[in-house]
């Protein structure tokens, strides 16, 4: 049976991290939300999670790899089956993971794993909610960014390979959007965040660097203040948040 209609937002990557305490925030607001991730005990960690802070129950959880078309097609069906098409509102684009490798060391299968998880999810996600947007005159997009995406790395090149993709994605998606009344296409970069990414990615170093990283929760609050903050933020702009920011 589908729920009373009121706004739906999608986030990618939501087990843990940004995307779950985004998810957070989000359902605080009353908003229904879409959990996904490919690790199930993440999953039901996070509506666990939510519920418990929340007492939203307005939450669907499935398991998708975002790179894979019929997954994210199903997720999206199974959202529309539960909340209505006409409420189909936010899509949140975090999902991502980083190799810390020299290019000359990166298999062909990190390469792909990366590209796939941080654009080519984008890019399915995207496609696949935008018509609802377009059909209820209203939608944002936001692409969780780094500064990756405007800077190469050393060892990162695979990622910000990813990163400066996701950027041409926004920019050009915010063009062919223009038109549609209250469509908007947001980018927020990011500086280090205290993540289990990071901790995947030179353990060492979150070790030593982590009280200085940003926080998932205040990368999340920030992600909602774009979202609702439609006279701050308009369609193409991008925001730059950095740990010593806060």
């Amino acid at each position: 049976m589908k729920q009373e209609a009121k706004t739906t937002a999608i986030i990618t990557g939501s087990g843990r991290g940004i995307g779950k305490e985004t998810a957070i925030i989000l359902a605080k607001k009353s908003v229904n939300v879409v959990i996904c991730s490919r690790t199930q005990s993440e999953i039901n960690s996070a509506v666990e999670e939510i519920n418990r802070q929340t007492g939203n129950s307005s939450v669907l959880s499935m398991k998708c790899d975002v790179s894979v078309a019929s997954e994210v097609n199903s997720l999206v069906k199974s959202a529309i089956e539960k909340f209505g098409s006409n409420t189909i509102d936010i899509l949140v684009n975090n999902a991502g993971v980083a190799f810390n490798r020299r290019l000359i060391d990166t298999s062909e299968e990190e390469w792909d794993q990366t590209i796939n998880s941080s654009l080519k999810g984008a890019f399915l996600f995207t496609k696949a909610v935008l018509p609802y947007m377009i059909s209820n005159g209203s939608g944002v997009i936001l692409n969780v960014n780094s500064g990756a995406g405007k800077a190469g790395f050393v060892n990162l090149s695979a990622y910000c390979a990813s990163k400066f993709g996701l950027v041409g994605l926004a920019e050009s998606l915010a063009l062919e959007v223009s038109e549609d009344a209250n469509i908007r296409v947001l980018t927020l970069f990011l500086g280090e965040v205290a993540t289990k990414m990071w901790q995947e990615y030179d353990f060492r170093y979150y070790q030593k660097n982590k009280s200085k990283m940003l926080q998932p929760k205040d990368v999340a609050e920030k992600i909602a203040e774009m979202i609702f903050d439609t006279k701050k933020y308009k369609n193409g702009d991008s925001f730059e948040m950095y740990s010593n920011d806060i």
